[in-house]
């Protein structure tokens, strides 16, 4: 799997639906997604609820250098570099890379959308705390 065949899936995925979705979430409830030439737009990440596709080419790159998995990281109890929130998380990794965010920052939680859109489309499944290439 590579970072734009992925995002070739995820866009398809979504042409099949007419660009909007309800997605599931992994504990229980759904979310609306839109997908816009920018990336994807959630309803569950308030006033920040663009996921550019860049977030899912960076999630896929860490899954295949990590040979397919990673943890997802806490961002809501840990600051960017905690034990909970490492770099190598996936929602370490996206606040770093994506979002500048550096060591001791506090960080945005964004994991849900993004590991619900990567399993909807087939990409990824989930097991406790962390994220699987499909």
């Amino acid at each position: 799997m590579d970072k734009n065949l992925a995002i070739e899936v995820i866009k398809q995925k979504f042409e099949k639906t007419d660009r909007q979705v309800k997605i599931p979430l992994q504990k229980g409830g759904v979310f609306k997604a839109y997908m816009t030439n920018d990336g994807v737009i959630v309803d569950n990440l308030g006033s920040q609820s663009l996921l550019p596709w860049i977030v899912f080419e960076k999630v896929i790159n860490l899954l295949i250098r990590n040979g397919g998995r990673a943890e997802k990281g806490d961002a809501m109890n840990c600051k960017l570099g905690d034990e909970g929130l490492l770099l190598e998380s996936i929602e370490g990794h996206i606040a770093h890379v994506v979002y500048g965010k550096q060591v001791g920052d506090s960080v945005f939680r964004r994991i849900s959308p993004i590991s619900a859109i990567l399993v909807w489309a087939g990409l990824c499944d989930t097991g406790p705390g962390e994220l699987i290439l499909c």
